[in-house]
């Protein structure tokens, strides 16, 4: 007998103002969009930790508290791995001239680490600057998922 094949959800799809407290609504969304399918406790955390970073830098960095500009975000299952977008619509920055936040010069501040943050906890982090505003990709390789 042939094994049934898993059906993932649809993409969770949310539009936000660029307002900080929306944040914790955001990820408490995803977190119950994610509970079925993602098994690892670590995964969980990752993602959480993940989703936080780059929604903060999307509204603080990219949109500048302005108000009146979005923040889009996209998650989907997939076998073996989560992906998250996030897309604002600031200026967008190059990634390769951040300051290395592990520089001793760097080490006491206390801003500059989100893009290692994500680099750390994600199996790629990818950025796209071609549609205007700042496109991220995060992707997350499960250790343990759930049939559902």
């Amino acid at each position: 007998m042939a094994q049934a094949r898993r059906r993932y959800p649809p993409p969770l799809k949310l539009t936000i103002s660029s307002d900080p407290q929306k944040i914790a609504e955001v990820e408490a969304q995803v977190e119950r969009y994610l509970s079925p399918w993602v098994a690892s406790e670590d995964d969980r955390d990752s993602l959480a930790i993940a989703l936080t970073e780059v929604l903060s830098n999307a509204i603080y960095h990219g949109n500048r508290l302005d108000p009146r500009k979005q923040v889009r975000i996209s998650v989907q299952v997939e076998p073996e791995q989560v992906l998250i977008a996030v897309k604002d619509e600031g200026e967008g920055f190059d990634p390769e001239k951040l300051d290395d936040p592990l520089a001793p010069e760097n080490l006491l501040k206390d801003r500059g680490r989100g893009i290692f943050i994500l680099r750390a906890l994600m199996d790629r982090v990818e950025f796209d600057f071609s549609q205007g505003g700042t496109l991220v990709t995060l992707v997350k390789k499960l250790r343990g998922s759930r049939d559902r």
